[in-house]
């Protein structure tokens, strides 16, 4: 398995951990609704923050392998 699928799985039984908890409290639909989208909110910023990260040490590796030794 790689990291992504890793994340993806550990995702779902987060979520379906926190969807249970939720039912027991038996918060109103608004409540959830908006937690629901924050936690959305969230995952996709961490998504986009380790895109970023990733693409950023990419190009530090091809500049870094590109140096030319005499």
């Amino acid at each position: 398995m790689n990291k992504s699928q890793i994340f993806i799985i550990l995702a779902i039984v987060i979520s379906g951990t926190f969807f249970g908890i939720m039912s027991i409290f038996e918060l109103p639909a608004s409540i959830m609704g908006w937690v629901i989208s924050d936690i959305i909110l969230f995952l996709y910023l961490g998504y986009l923050m380790s895109i970023f990260i990733r693409s950023s040490l990419k190009t530090k590796e091809q500049h870094s392998s590109k140096k030319v030794t005499e």
